[in-house]
């Protein structure tokens, strides 16, 4: 697994999608048998990361709000982080939940605490640096910053060419 890593952030590299000079970064795995390294996948396109844990309530109650948010046509990524320490349970918990957005699996916490995530649920926004640009910690005040015009308004992100 480490070995395909490196060959792919080498490959990332010689492509110049990713800066050689940075960090290899923090990878994670999703659900669906996937690997995501941060910062690397913020910085294709405007990201929202929604810490979420199977154990609390205000996580359990988005989780409607962030599968219609992940159906929007919006040009800003959507990407959850399950801090959920039991993995098998997260993922029953998930299957029931009918979840179709991306979810990457943080069971020891490294991003989290990377990032400084202590609450949950939390969602953060990143522009296409992978810089952080707003934090809040409900679906409610995170819903309404969720489109693209909403980044470029705010000039989280540059509008092109």
């Amino acid at each position: 697994m480490t070995r395909l890593l490196t060959i792919s952030l080498l490959a990332l590299c010689l492509l110049g999608s990713v800066s050689c000079a940075s960090s290899p970064g923090l990878a994670l795995d999703d659900t669906r048998g996937g690997q995501w390294v941060w910062p690397h996948f913020a910085k294709r396109q405007p990201t929202v990361l929604a810490f979420w844990d199977c154990d609390n309530i205000e996580s359990i109650e988005a989780m409607p709000a962030l599968n219609t948010l992940n159906d929007r046509e919006s040009g800003v990524q959507l990407v959850t982080v399950c801090v959920a320490r039991d993995r098998a349970r997260a993922n029953d918990w998930l299957r029931r939940q009918r979840a179709k957005f991306v979810v990457l699996v943080d069971e020891d916490r490294k991003l989290a605490n990377r990032l400084g995530i202590t609450s949950f649920p939390a969602y953060v926004y990143y522009n296409t640096r992978a810089e952080e640009v707003q934090r809040y910690l409900n679906i409610q005040s995170a819903w309404k910053f969720f489109d693209l015009p909403r980044f470029l308004e705010k000039g989280w992100v540059e509008s092109g060419p």
